[in-house]
């Protein structure tokens, strides 16, 4: 039986596929992420990184796409 998030998703964005996530983790769970980027066993993907300066830059960066890795901000 499908879930009623399930159903209001297809009717508003019609066969696209819709995912819903919860954005509060279980602190078991943050202990594990933290845990695993301690470790080095998962890293982020850093595409490029920006000084402060150059934030417009960085926000043309991702709106033109193409971007493999998070844009960074240097404060």
């Amino acid at each position: 039986m499908p879930s009623i998030g399930y159903i209001l998703g297809s009717t508003a964005f019609g066969k696209r596929r819709v995912r819903f996530f919860s954005g509060n983790p279980y602190q078991a769970d943050l202990a594990e992420l933290t845990r695993l980027a301690e470790n080095g066993i998962i890293v982020p993907v850093v595409d490029r990184v920006h000084p402060l300066a150059d934030i417009a830059k960085a926000h043309r960066g991702l709106e033109s796409g193409g971007v493999r890795g998070k844009i960074l901000v240097e404060v």
